[in-house]
């Protein structure tokens, strides 16, 4: 019977193997390949945290996790709301303002959320339930500060990022007061401190230092081997001379400064400022860039053909002894800087140059201000340095987020400056790989914003229309055209320009300490424009167009989903690949802060919202708490529209892990505050469906074997 079975012939036996394997390849294409999900990824560390402001030290913007993706992010659903009390916060005593809730991306760390408030509370939230863990507030004390410290500057309190170290097991906010305060991040308790960063009286005046320097801090700092680095800047529009400091904190309980590299030149004014490190350096020249696309000017270059462009940089005219205005400086650095790992480079984007719009007593290219720099964090020795806006009237800083990628297998530093630019820079030399200006932008009057290099009357402009002889004049936007953090997923950059037009007037004569400027609105539109940007080329992939709202805070990238949170009070959910809309969900509140992605203490991925803890009046209402909001994918078994929402501890009051905050069910309709565009489901496996691939391969090998061995494979057989 067996003999029989067998002897067949070799057609008979090549329709059946034929027929199997249809058989296994008939199913689904989708049931073998499905889309990522939970199941389909193994997470890491880098997928369950988010360590800094930009997710990661190099500033990228972007979690490689893939469980919440492009086939399921439309399914996201509130988990738990986290509100932020508008009375309990402390106030900062004798701070210039009061800011409820936080402006600051929330970090995820081994199933812990932290987040930074704008009144200086740092809590630790469990990720899964959204309780509070603990709260720590550094209790600061603005009048005795300026009193131990007459150079320094009023606090503002306004905390903008918080990064934790994992080397170092701490966590530190942008710093206040002039100090660093680093946390414990299991129990907050303030483990790390570096004080005076703006030195004592004696110390600023034997620097050079004629105006004040800003309470409130830059980002929080990097470190490289046993070198911290960290920014100490002016107050803009009230002097203080802007350095870089490097300390060696190999002994973290004694900190010690080993170099400062200045970047405005002292008091008494350096009549050769312009040329020390000229032949490092490079100049982007809007002119040049408008007539011929070309992407930088070698300081070498001005230096030959207009020496007295670069001569008597920042020294006041008025003066005759060579002063610099007392005004003069170069302002806080608001983004995450870093630091090549591998190089020990640390590249910086600077402050405006001030006092703005009135630029009457600083001439000249006003360097470092409204640059990007490259210093050797070893050393603090400039490696490069590429400044965007020569003579910045605008305050069109480069201060948002640096990111280090590839443009076609090179190392590249992509930054984005409020002038409207977004330059891809060799990260070796500075010298640039592309330019991108977003079409979108309105510019009625360029040349107004963009003085040349070259051009000395250009470079004394008092005011940016003081050569048509007015006072007043449109500015293209508010506070510049790019004034958010960008994202990188190794392709692409993703950056969102925008346009919010004011009326702008100046006075003649500004007082020697402030930034005087009235605004007013225009009846122009106001919009926002998302750009893909291919990474090696600098073109333009897709764009996505906002009405009615400017783009402020930042952009994630995650899951092959780019996450734009706008002032329009929606977040909106795009295909990073083609562009294409997936959610738009409304919050009730303008959102001008990133959304971070991370996993709590079971693996299950969420998205973090902040809402409220607006600071600046010209992007929308201020003075609203808002909350942190943790988005995350249905659960397997029965959604609720049951929504877990934490009363949150007065901060104020001493943490306490054994009790935490109260939690009180309330009832939410989810689909009442979500507008869905798309929405696209996710194909699970059948364990059958893997079964029967199983058995139809198994029946395949052994048809085949049997086959092979009859004898009747052979040709002419």
């Amino acid at each position: 019977m067996q003999g029989e079975f067998f002897n067949v012939s070799k057609n008979q036996l090549f329709v059946l193997m034929l027929l199997l394997l249809f058989v296994t390849i008939a199913i689904p294409f989708n049931l073998i390949n499905p889309s990522p999900s939970a199941a389909a990824q193994e997470l890491t560390r880098e997928m369950t945290n988010w360590d800094m402001i930009n997710y990661n030290q190099y500033g990228t913007g972007n979690n490689p996790q893939s469980i919440i993706n492009t086939e399921n992010a439309a399914d996201l659903q509130m988990k738990w709301v986290f509100p932020y009390p508008p009375s309990s916060y402390p106030k900062i005593n004798g701070a210039i303002k009061t800011y409820a809730g936080s402006g600051s991306p929330a970090l995820i760390v081994d199933g812990i959320t932290y987040s930074a408030t704008n009144q200086r509370a740092l809590l630790a939230i469990d990720a899964e339930t959204g309780k509070l863990i603990w709260n720590e507030v550094v209790n600061y004390d603005n009048d005795e500060t300026i009193k131990q410290y007459p150079h320094v500057k009023g606090m503002l309190p306004h905390t903008h990022a918080v990064n934790y170290y994992d080397d170092k097991g701490i966590i530190i906010p942008s710093f206040q007061s002039c100090q660093i305060d680093g946390h414990d991040s299991l129990v907050g308790d303030v483990v790390f401190q570096v004080l005076e960063l703006c030195g004592t009286e004696e110390e600023a005046k034997a620097w050079g230092n004629n105006g004040y320097y800003a309470s409130i801090g830059t980002h929080p700092p990097q470190f490289f081997e046993d070198i911290m680095v960290v920014p100490v800047m002016g107050s803009s529009g009230n002097g203080g001379r802007s350095f870089i400091a490097g300390y060696d904190v190999s002994d973290m309980d004694n900190p010690t400064r080993v170099w400062q590299t200045f970047l405005v030149p002292p008091s008494e004014g350096d009549p050769e400022w312009a040329l020390h490190e000229c032949d490092k350096g490079w100049f982007f020249s809007f002119p040049e860039w408008q007539e011929s696309g070309r992407l930088a000017v070698p300081c070498g270059e001005v230096q030959s053909d207009c020496l007295d462009c670069l001569m008597n940089d920042w020294i006041n005219p008025k003066s005759s002894r060579g002063y610099l205005h007392t005004a003069s400086t170069i302002a806080t650095i608001w983004g995450h800087y870093l630091i090549d790992q591998e190089t020990g480079i640390v590249y910086l984007g600077t402050g405006e140059s001030g006092p703005y719009p009135n630029a009457a007593r600083r001439p000249g290219v006003n360097l470092y201000g409204s640059s990007i720099v490259a210093l050797d964090s070893r050393t603090g020795e400039f490696v490069w340095w590429y400044q965007s806006l020569p003579h910045d009237m605008w305050d069109y800083d480069c201060s948002w987020n640096a990111v280090l990628g590839e443009v076609n297998g090179k190392k590249a530093i992509f930054k984005g400056c409020k002038n409207g630019f977004l330059y891809a820079l060799d990260a070796a030399t500075g010298e640039p790989f592309w330019i991108f200006n977003p079409p979108s932008l309105w510019q009625p009057q360029p040349g107004m914003a963009y003085p040349d290099p070259k051009n000395l009357d250009d470079l004394t402009r008092e005011w940016p229309t003081s050569h048509v002889g007015e006072l007043n004049f449109l500015s293209a936007n508010y506070a510049g055209q790019l004034e958010a953090d960008i994202a990188y997923d190794n392709n692409r950059i993703y950056v969102g320009s925008y346009n919010m037009p004011v009326m702008v007037s100046s006075p003649e004569f500004p007082n020697d300490f402030g930034n005087q400027l009235v605004m007013t609105p225009t009846n122009h539109p106001t919009n926002s424009t998302i750009y893909a940007i291919d990474s090696n080329t600098g073109e333009i992939i897709w764009e996505f167009f906002i009405d009615g709202a400017g783009f402020r805070g930042g952009l994630t990238v995650s899951g092959g989903v780019l996450y734009i949170p706008s002032g329009d009070g929606y977040l909106y959910l795009l295909n990073s690949e083609t562009g294409e809309l997936i959610l738009k969900k409304a919050f009730g509140t303008g959102l001008w802060t990133q959304i971070t992605i991370g996993a709590d203490a079971s693996d299950n991925m969420k998205v973090f919202v902040q809402t409220g803890g607006q600071s600046i009046a010209s992007w929308g209402p201020t003075g609203i708490p808002g909350a942190l909001i943790a988005l995350g994918l249905p659960d397997e078994t029965a959604i609720s529209n049951e929504l877990v929402v934490a009363a949150p501890a007065d901060p104020a009051a001493p943490a306490d892990p054994a009790a935490p905050g109260e939690e009180r069910i309330v009832e939410v309709e989810v689909e009442k505050i979500v507008e869905t565009e798309t929405i696209k489901t996710q194909t699970i496996i059948s364990p059958l469906s893997y079964l029967m691939i199983i058995i139809s391969f198994i029946i395949l090998v052994i048809s085949a074997t049997l086959f092979v061995t009859s004898g009747n494979w052979k040709f002419g057989s």
